[in-house]
């Protein structure tokens, strides 16, 4: 074992995130949240939304349509986390000259209802069709 490694970083209750993984992980922790997005300072839009997809594909816009966040990672430099108070976390995405305000909202009895339709948070990855799976079903040999 290699005692001089380099570790990677451990950040609890606050910190900077610059890694799109890392980013993808703590976005995936909210649903429901109100938003500010500024650009040069000003106030552009807010309001809430709900977190309906969240991904890192260089191609795709983050937007805002219908009270739905389909938020980009790759659409910023840097994240910002923080709690805010035991029931909220905030976020703050910066891009060059605009920054993304996320405010998580505490769940509600409307949302334990709304939980039952489904969510699609990540990006899917797209099957490898050259590679060949076989499930091999035990109960179909006897």
């Amino acid at each position: 074992m290699d005692p001089h490694r380099d570790l990677a970083p451990c950040l609890i209750g606050s910190g900077t995130l610059a890694h799109p993984r890392d980013m993808l992980r703590a976005l995936e922790t909210i649903e429901n949240l109100e938003y500010s997005f500024t650009v040069h300072g000003d106030i552009v839009s807010e309001g809430r939304a709900a977190l309906v997809k969240l991904m890192a594909d260089p191609e795709s816009s983050t937007l805002v349509v219908n009270d739905c966040l389909f938020l980009n990672v790759l659409s910023f430099r840097y994240l910002d986390f923080e709690q805010l108070s035991e029931e909220s976390w905030g976020f703050t995405l910066f891009g060059d000259g605009s920054t993304l305000r996320l405010v998580s909202l505490p769940e509600t009895e409307d949302d334990a209802e709304d939980a039952k339709r489904p969510h699609l948070l990540l990006e899917e990855t797209i099957p490898d069709f050259e590679s060949i799976i076989v499930f091999d079903d035990e109960d179909d040999e006897e």
